[in-house]
């Protein structure tokens, strides 16, 4: 089976790819959701430090699905 990273808008449900990778195992998709999420974090830490804002990170889900 093979994974792709999502992220899911929590009001409209909608998703959007996060990357075009494709991992061939859960666990692979697993590490990968993980680095996803510190980046998504970090940035946003950034851009707050910065004066700029970002997506509101309560606002929207990271979920894996089989493809």
């Amino acid at each position: 089976m093979t994974y792709k990273i999502f992220m899911k808008d929590k009001f409209d449900g909608s998703l959007e790819e996060v990357d075009e990778e494709i991992y061939h195992s859960k666990d692979d998709a697993q590490d990968a959701l993980s680095e996803v999420i510190n980046n998504f974090m970090t940035g946003a830490e950034v851009l707050e430090l910065s004066g700029r804002s970002s997506l509101d990170s309560n606002d929207y889900e990271f979920i894996i699905k089989k493809i």
